[in-house]
């Protein structure tokens, strides 16, 4: 693989795509995929702060922290060129009707970020993946409530990696949609439901899954908190088929 991105060998990035194919999500590490002993932890310093993150009018949870930015790539064999899309709007997601614009960081002035959004692009499989698309970033820090009930945010596919958690609960969850009734109650057992740990990483394909994850509990002597980068392989409907 070329653009300075390091990855996993052959046979497990084959491993991965044919599981994650198959039964439509994969859990992996930053470690699995070769990202350096030290990243997740430069990368928090970075951008899980309080000169990145904001918290917006009319998000929910309320007091969700949070920043985002949207990249535009293409495929060249092994090449995979980005650049930065001028639109970040989002648009009737996660159960919130109507358009919001949050405030937006620029994720490819950082070279290390930057070779983040190409390993995390490589997760898909190579007869799934498009020659041209957006690829949505967004930062997340929360304290209570992950998100609402089981939602799709009618994207392609879906990459969560967590970065740290204080506190236990946020366990991420993955329902069939014919699992979950119109109010967003559950009415059977969900395919996944897995605490991620700080170093986590989980890829799944959104339309075959309602996902969320359970409120944070707070340590015994302090709050709760889960800093997470969630991301979206996006449609082209999204962005390229409505922006000239």
């Amino acid at each position: 693989m070329s653009n300075d991105a390091t990855w996993l060998g052959l046979d497990k990035r084959e491993e991965l795509w044919s599981a994650l194919d198959s039964r439509g999500y994969v859990v992996t590490s930053d470690r699995s995929l070769g990202l350096p002993d030290k990243f997740r932890q430069n990368f928090s310093r970075t951008y899980f702060n309080e000169r990145t993150l904001h918290r917006h009018e009319g998000d929910w949870p309320t007091d969700r922290l949070r920043a985002r930015d949207v990249i535009y790539y293409e495929r060249y064999d092994d090449y995979v060129d980005l650049q930065r899309h001028d639109v970040i709007t989002i648009t009737d997601r996660a159960g919130i009707p109507g358009k919001r614009e949050h405030v937006r960081v620029e994720f490819l002035k950082d070279p290390d970020a930057k070779n983040l959004v190409r390993i995390l692009l490589e997760l898909v499989p190579p007869q799934r993946r498009r020659p041209r698309g957006t690829f949505g970033v967004n930062l997340f820090r929360t304290f209570t409530n992950v998100v609402t009930t089981p939602h799709h945010d009618n994207e392609e596919f879906i990459i969560l990696y967590v970065a740290d958690r204080v506190g236990d609960g946020a366990e991420t969850y993955l329902y069939r949609p014919e699992d979950v009734a119109e109010d967003g109650r559950p009415i059977s057992q969900p395919v996944l439901r897995q605490q991620l740990n700080p170093g986590d990483i989980i890829i799944f394909e959104d339309k075959r899954f309602k996902h969320g994850a359970t409120p944070l509990i707070n340590p015994a002597d302090g709050k709760a908190q889960r800093d997470a980068l969630v991301c979206t392989v996006d449609y082209t409907s999204t962005y390229l088929e409505t922006v000239s």
